[in-house]
């Protein structure tokens, strides 16, 4: 099923653009930290800022599975495809085990799991966000709660606090909605431990629920110093009631909306695209009557909630997007910390998880209640299923001139042109992962926010090959400069030939269109 997607002759280069790289990068720099013992945060990017790596997610509990990987090759993309191709399956296994629980038949199980697994909303991120993927955790953490409340020990009790802490270290996103999905689920299951008399043993899950905030409030204290995220932001970020029931431009019930009913399909990129299928809505339908039929109070209040609580939170700031109310999300980000999250389409997630469940439902009731049933489910099953939108990714080493002995020891360095500002800015990711052959400090950044200063001395740095560029860049230490002739969008040629005859820099090496130039620690003397 990965075959359409997944590069399998290239997992040592193969990497999608923008986002992809920067968490490659993400990951990579972790792995180094831990490795070197370097501080976590004191990332190399965006010099000369402190604690840069607060200024993206820093995915700390999904590297934890690509450090053996790295630590064996160094190979930050190997590691990162061979993580991105497991958690497909491991979100199928981890939900599928869930949805065993309440349901008998492996058929309807896996009806569900693939919901959860390969949904369009999944398949979209799939491309460039592995957190939003890496999320096999949050169904292992409610099984793992529930079969605490089964036999309650405190090794039960570790390892719902381990799937609950790794997914919170995942990303702040999912450490949010995993927390929400432990209060609804943990809420749920107040009655059943009442009934089995287990007060006496709540010590263990309250030692457990220590253990994770001890582990996740070190990680969360660099972020205190964020500003919160503008509401126009997030508003622009939030998801509306069409882009759940609307399928998007790429889907073939996407293109038929658009030759016979006009505008409505959706751009297949962007927060707003929250698809989750016509099948599985069907499915999940079913599957709420069949729960009530079957009187299963407490699965119809957990996944429920998930799937309501979970649209009103994705709506953000309001349902009318522009106009301010009062919304669940709102009352949310009222909480101290909370105030950050920005893509309230995120929530989306907690969706799908509920609607999972009940599709698991409606195709058990359609093994049981209808002649053939279980041939109708086979059907459904690759008619749930989207096509990837961004087909395999492409080939894309790191270039030569990022692994020349001249920049092991570098103090700082910068690439050029930087893309901050620019159409493309989402190539600036490139270089972030073109550091990851050296490691040394580099001045470009990229990321969901960015240092104070960092406009102004990237706007030095390209000013590149001048007198003043020169001068800051030995105020700052930055010792060298990657200059790639080959994306400079004009003049490319003349601006090598003023660095190497305008006294400033040293040109170190060429490779190819990319040029390493040293910048000297004097001026020039004047006439």
């Amino acid at each position: 099923m990965a075959g359409p997607f997944f590069n399998y002759r290239a997992l040592a280069t193969a990497s999608y653009e923008g986002d992809t790289r920067l968490i490659i990068w993400t990951l990579a720099w972790d792995n180094h930290a831990v490795l070197d013992r370097q501080p976590i945060f004191q990332s190399n990017i965006f010099y000369p800022a402190r604690q840069s790596l607060a200024y993206n997610e820093h995915l700390f509990g999904l590297s934890l599975f690509t450090l053996p990987l790295y630590a064996a090759t160094r190979n930050p993309v190997l590691a990162y495809n061979l993580v991105w191709l497991a958690s497909f399956l491991l979100n199928a296994i981890a939900m599928h085990t869930l949805l065993r629980r309440y349901i008998t038949r492996d058929l309807a199980a896996t009806a569900g799991s693939l919901v959860f697994t390969f949904s369009f909303y999944k398949m979209l991120h799939a491309h460039g966000h592995l957190h939003l993927l890496w999320t096999w955790l949050l169904p292992l953490s409610i099984l793992s709660l529930e079969r605490w409340c089964d036999r309650p020990s405190l090794a039960r009790a570790f390892a719902w606090a381990a799937a609950v802490g790794l997914q919170a270290l995942t990303s702040w996103y999912l450490a949010v909605i995993v927390a929400l999905a432990q209060a609804v689920a943990g809420s749920s299951l107040i009655p059943l431990v009442h009934r089995q008399r287990c007060w006496s043993r709540l010590w263990q899950p309250a030692i457990a629920t220590t253990i994770i905030a001890l582990t996740i409030v070190p990680f969360a204290m660099p972020y205190r110093a964020l500003p919160a995220a503008s509401r126009a932001e997030v508003a622009n970020y939030s998801a509306d009631l069409s882009g759940y029931l609307v399928p998007p431009e790429n889907t073939w019930p996407g293109q038929v909306w658009l030759a016979h009913a006009g505008r409505g399909p959706r751009w297949i990129w962007g927060e707003q695209t929250v698809f989750l299928g016509w099948i599985a809505l069907l499915l999940g339908s079913v599957g709420v009557v069949h729960v009530c039929r079957l009187r299963r109070w407490r699965i119809l209040s957990v996944y429920s909630t998930f799937v309501v609580a979970g649209m009103l939170l994705s709506f953000g700031p309001s349902l009318t997007r522009g106009v301010e109310s009062w919304t669940l999300f709102k009352m949310l980000s009222a909480v101290p910390g909370l105030d950050a999250f920005r893509a309230p389409a995120r929530f989306a997630t907690l969706v799908l998880l509920g609607l999972s469940a009940f599709s698991a439902f409606g195709a058990d009731f359609l093994q049981t209640h209808i002649r053939r049933g279980s041939a109708l489910v086979w059907a459904c099953l690759p008619l749930m299923l989207v096509r990837f939108p961004g087909g395999k990714p492409p080939v894309f080493p790191i270039p030569a001139i990022y692994k020349l002995d001249a920049l092991a020891s570098a103090r700082a360095l910068v690439s050029l042109p930087d893309y901050r500002g620019r159409p493309d800015w989402y190539t600036g990711a490139d270089y972030l992962y073109f550091s990851t052959a050296h490691w040394r400090p580099i001045v470009n950044g990229f990321g969901r926010a960015e240092p104070p200063e960092h406009r102004r001395v990237i706007s030095h740095m390209r000013a590149f090959p001048g007198p003043n560029n020169a001068m800051t860049m030995r105020a700052l230490g930055v010792e060298y400069v990657v200059f790639h002739a080959a994306r400079q969008p004009a003049d490319a040629a003349g601006m090598v030939q003023e660095a190497i005859h305008g006294g400033e820099y040293d040109l170190v090496a060429r490779v190819g269109t990319d040029y390493l130039f040293k910048v000297r620690s004097t001026p020039p003397a004047g006439p």
